[in-house]
């Protein structure tokens, strides 16, 4: 049996999710070079998240810049939630900036960029955050959980 892209997904999460890094790589290298399977973007944003909850920041920066294709949301979140974790504010600045290019009405991004500015205790950033949401009619989306009774 032959591992196809599906595969691949699943075996380079695992490995992100258990901090496998060596092994991560290899999977990935293996994809194209050993059974000529194309990496697409899901794929890069597996690496990006196995780099970044391993707290490998700059490599996961070097892997984005690095990718035969621009990242998308999806790539760039993943970075931005390594960035949140590792308490890398610079970065998880310039990430939210890219990501607020490309979803510019997303309030989980104002939301997360004033999080990781307020946790770092840059209010007056989180704030202008907040005051740019508001002031461009975005609003916070309220979580609920329901639970049927049956």
């Amino acid at each position: 049996m032959c591992p196809n892209e599906v595969t691949f997904v699943a075996v380079l999460t695992a490995c992100a999710r258990t901090k496998r890094v060596e092994l991560g790589l290899q999977f990935f290298q293996s994809m194209w070079c050993q059974y000529g399977i194309v990496p697409i973007m899901e794929h890069y944003g597996c690496m990006v998240d196995l780099l970044g909850r391993a707290g490998l920041l700059t490599q996961a920066t070097e892997f984005v810049d690095t990718m035969p294709f621009q990242p998308d949301a999806s790539v760039l979140g993943v970075l931005l939630g390594a960035c949140k974790i590792h308490g890398a504010i610079e970065l998880g600045n310039k990430v939210g900036r890219r990501l607020l290019e490309l979803q510019p009405r997303h309030c989980g991004l104002y939301v997360a960029l004033s999080t990781i500015n307020a946790d770092k205790e840059r209010w007056d950033r989180a704030a202008d955050l907040r005051k740019a949401m508001v002031e461009a009619g975005i609003r916070k989306v309220p979580a609920y959980s329901f639970i049927d009774p049956m």
